[in-house]
């Protein structure tokens, strides 16, 4: 590791690290986003070497130092070294503090790994996230809040926040759930001809108050057997049914609570989704973008002054 002299802040490079992905961020020394690239360098593609990895990625950004900030699965035990989880009662806030210091052979280089977060309910089970921890951050970096936080995905997070502190972490493996339904079993001979349904979709998201998923999911088949719905309509309908479950559950869990604001980020199609199926069940939602509340994040966790907030008004 490195550390710039007198005081030189080294360009940041920020790189969201999933299994089969990677984003990359790169931020001048006034906190300014300056370039934003994307592959399939994922924790899979890397193969182990993570260092090789980072090397050619800066060598990409035609960079000779950085300071680099990296979140998600990377810090997993699969991933370039393995990042205990924070517990809860760790403020968001304290965030910067707890990045972990990652050696590497590459000179002029500081490398750090952002911890996840671990939530233990009142039954004893557990529930983690690894990078929702970040976009968090820098969505509250931009504007206080307090409430449910919903990062849908593959794995759908809903992040509940009190006062900076995490007080709970729901998720749902909404995405990974559609894609095996739509490729394996009863199901997904349904799934050959999809034709966008908005009734369909809201039928679905009803059908999901009618009982346990294992039940209603059957019903995407039935309603075509018996003509009722048209096997086009099936990945519609078979989505608002997953999402539905998930804001069924949500509902569940605030009954006893006042209605509280929700921010969702996520990419504008999923987010839009997720939209429409809010408003139909009489909720609504503050939309971020991925990339805006990451960049926010990595100015806190740098140290950076720029924070740059939304107009809330």
């Amino acid at each position: 590791m490195s550390i710039p002299p007198d005081g030189q802040q080294d360009p940041v490079v920020g790189i969201d690290w999933g299994t089969t992905h990677r984003r990359v961020y790169l931020l001048n020394t006034d906190g300014d986003l300056i370039r934003l690239h994307s592959d399939e360098i994922g924790m899979l593609a890397a193969k182990g070497n993570f260092q090789n990895a980072l090397a050619d990625l800066l060598t990409l950004l035609q960079l000779e130092r950085a300071d680099v900030i990296m979140s998600g699965m990377v810090g997993s035990r699969n991933g370039w070294q393995e990042v205990p989880y924070l517990p809860v009662d760790h403020a968001l806030s304290r965030l910067p503090e707890a990045l972990v210091d990652i050696r590497t052979a590459l000179p002029n280089v500081r490398c750090r790994i952002v911890p996840g977060y671990q939530f233990i309910d009142a039954h004893g089970t557990p529930d983690v996230m690894r990078g929702e921890e970040t976009q968090v951050l820098g969505a509250m970096a931009m504007r206080s809040f307090n409430g449910w936080f919903l990062l849908p995905g593959t794995h759908s997070k809903w992040v509940r926040i009190d006062h900076g502190r995490i007080e709970q972490i729901v998720t749902f493996m909404t995405g990974e759930l559609f894609a095996l339904l739509s490729l394996h079993g009863t199901l997904a001979a349904l799934m050959q001809q999809q034709e966008s349904s908005p009734t369909a979709f809201h039928a679905g998201i009803a059908a999901a108050w009618h009982g346990s998923f294992t039940h209603t999911a059957f019903s995407c088949r039935s309603l075509v057997v018996t003509d009722m719905m048209s096997a086009a309509h099936a990945s519609s309908y078979l989505s608002g049914l997953l999402i539905g479950t998930e804001l069924q559950d949500i509902r569940q869990k605030t009954q006893n609570q006042n209605q509280e604001s929700l921010q969702l980020i996520g990419a504008p199609a999923l987010a839009a989704r997720y939209v429409d199926a809010l408003e139909f069940v009489g909720m609504s939602a503050l939309v971020w973008q991925p990339d805006e509340v990451y960049v926010a994040a990595l100015r806190v966790l740098a140290g950076l002054k720029n924070l740059k907030s939304r107009d809330t008004s």
